[in-house]
């Protein structure tokens, strides 16, 4: 959904896209926290401390000249989509390098993936919820999204070989909600999510080829 609504605190302007990512990340931290323990949690939650922590300081370096000159804006400015990227990039490098060192399973992964399929269905639904828009389109993209994070919750970890058809579901459900948003299949919320699920879906292919070859040894 398009961003139509800014919100104040103090003298602080802000986007709804902001309220829509704190409310989506904590939801699924605490969901991860009540239903796979701490270490998930904090695992999931070290994920999303990095992302918003580039995300912010990359304004150096798509805005340096800003910076140099009010060094203040570091508070009211980020990195916009570029520094989103960078961060999504920087959390997919530490997930992959832990995966594959062993210190995460597949089925650990499997609720990084649950977590950020939660994260980003709420994420569009708080944005149906603070801006405006068609009705039926904001119904349509809150229900698909809710039904498609619903699914992914209750199915990741029960069987972990389904995987990477969860992660080819989600991206069917957000390029069929997305074509029928004002921006269509090209707004970079919908890239985001093509993005982290082709992440992930490479992570669980390298995983099967592990398995399949110690099993041929």
């Amino acid at each position: 959904m398009p961003v139509t609504n800014y919100y104040h605190i103090f003298k602080i302007t802000f986007p709804s896209t902001w309220i829509a990512i704190i409310v989506a990340c904590l939801v699924a931290y605490i969901g991860i926290r009540m239903k796979y323990g701490k270490n998930h949690a904090d695992r999931y939650g070290d994920s999303i401390f990095y992302l918003i922590i580039i995300w912010k300081l990359s304004v150096v370096l798509t805005d340096f000249k800003t910076v140099i000159n009010a060094p203040i804006s570091i508070v009211y400015f980020n990195g916009g989509l570029v520094g989103f990227c960078i961060g999504l990039a920087f959390v997919a490098f530490l997930t992959g390098r832990d995966y594959m060192k062993g210190k995460v399973d597949r089925g650990g992964v499997g609720v990084l993936f649950s977590g950020a399929v939660v994260a980003l269905s709420l994420f569009q639904v708080m944005m149906v919820i603070l801006n405006n828009g068609s009705i039926v389109v904001k119904l349509l993209t809150a229900g698909v999204f809710l039904a498609t994070a619903i699914f992914v919750w209750l199915n990741a970890l029960k069987n972990t070989d389904q995987l990477i058809q969860l992660a080819l579901l989600v991206m069917a459900a957000h390029t069929f909600v997305a074509a029928v948003q004002p921006k269509g299949i090209f707004q970079p919320a919908h890239s985001v999510t093509l993005a982290i699920c082709l992440f992930f879906i490479v992570m669980f292919m390298r995983k099967d080829k592990i398995v399949v070859g110690e099993r041929g040894n």
